[in-house]
């Protein structure tokens, strides 16, 4: 997993159970507010306070692009790895081609506060963000116009979004410690989860569909099933992170998820501390589960 942290040094511990082993990338010059893996995992890109989104190469730990936007503070990269979008404390979004390192389009400006967190739809024609005012807007990743109006979510700001892999439904976590599961094409809200205590910094969703994982400045991360008639009450798992790092749970990487099958198995994850600025490369492994719980939305 790639995360943000304070520490400038490289450092790495023991990787038995509960433990975190760490590579240093690189520094930005202030805060990484967001990190996000290209599909090869041979690169990943990470977006600042220093107004830069820079992509690096993880042997090499080398700056491949360096791109410019103002307080820039959420990427994402595009399925078949050739694009990435950025968004920032400028409200806007910018497109950038990761293959060439053009500029291709923006900014599109889109909300009235700073945009948290971007999510391409698999098929790479939608882009979905959310931002500090609440709303979640999903728009033509060729126009930039949205696809229908934008989305009052009423979860006090929307610190995450994800696209589902068959490209039907986008999960947003918000201020308001719920995730609330969307329908991507018509823009109805399908369901509300409930279980944190505190502010969602992100969520993911495994690579079959099967299950969406949300993060939160709990320090808890968990697991939510999802039925095939789209029920998820009690289908949640909470996990209990033992770690002496104190970071908040962030940025997971749904390219570092595909054996999310078992909840044994080593678990992958992209952090980012809420309070830091280099980019490290963590591994976390061997966390324990209890049952939470949720709740289906009216329909």
């Amino acid at each position: 997993m790639a995360a943000a942290t304070s520490h400038g040094n490289p450092s790495s511990s023991s990787p038995e159970k509960g433990q975190i082993h760490r590579n240093t990338l690189g520094s930005h010059e202030r805060r990484a507010w967001c990190v996000a893996p290209f599909p090869d995992n041979e690169r990943v890109v990470s977006a600042s306070d220093d107004d830069t989104v820079v992509v690096w190469k993880f042997r090499t730990k080398e700056k491949e692009y360096c791109w410019s936007h103002k307080g820039a503070t959420a990427v994402s990269v595009s399925h078949d790895g050739q694009k990435v979008v950025s968004g920032g404390r400028d409200c806007a979004l910018q497109l950038w081609n990761a293959e060439s390192g053009k500029h291709l389009a923006g900014p599109w400006k889109l909300h009235k506060q700073r945009i948290w967190s971007v999510s391409w739809s698999p098929d790479g024609n939608h882009i979905a963000s959310c931002s500090e005012d609440s709303i979640l807007v999903i728009c033509n990743a060729d126009s930039g116009k949205p696809i229908f109006e934008p989305l009052p979510t009423e979860q006090a700001a929307v610190h995450a979004v994800a696209y589902s892999p068959n490209g039907e439904s986008v999960a947003t976590g918000g201020k308001d410690s719920t995730i609330k599961i969307w329908d991507a094409r018509k823009g109805h809200m399908q369901a509300t989860l409930r279980g944190h205590e505190m502010s969602i910094s992100s969520v993911v969703w495994t690579k079959d569909g099967s299950q969406v994982i949300s993060g939160s400045v709990d320090h808890t991360v968990r697991i939510w099933g999802i039925t095939e008639q789209k029920e998820y009450q009690h289908t949640c798992l909470q996990l209990h992170l033992s770690t002496t790092h104190t970071f908040g749970i962030s940025r997971l990487a749904s390219a570092l998820m595909a054996h999310s099958s078992s909840l044994n198995m080593t678990r992958r994850m992209v952090l980012r501390s809420l309070t830091m600025k280099t980019l490290s490369l963590l591994v976390l492994k061997g966390v324990n589960c209890t049952l939470g719980t949720s709740e289906k939305s009216p329909q």
